[in-house]
């Protein structure tokens, strides 16, 4: 089995927030790339049939586009829940 991903050309979030990397994302940028992840968590818990809970959010592992969208990434954590046990 492989997973296969879409290229990211600004690879993770942990990434542009360290202190070693020149190209400061803005306030506004972080707070987008937020919400970006927070509405792909919604949609594993929510929108998925059955529920899928990540268990490993972390900014190592949220991928940022050419655009700086952010995209959750490694499922290797991640635990489908059946609908009766998903509360």
């Amino acid at each position: 089995m492989a997973l296969i991903y879409e290229y990211m050309a600004n690879g993770d979030l942990a990434n542009h927030l360290s202190d070693k990397n020149k190209n400061i994302l803005s306030w506004n940028q972080r707070l987008q790339i937020a919400v970006e992840a927070a509405e792909g968590l919604e949609y594993l818990h929510h929108g998925c049939n059955p529920p899928i809970v990540h268990r490993d959010v972390k900014s190592k592992n949220i991928l940022l586009n050419e655009k700086l969208q952010g995209k959750l990434a490694d499922f290797g954590l991640s635990k489908i829940f059946p609908n009766e046990d998903f509360a």
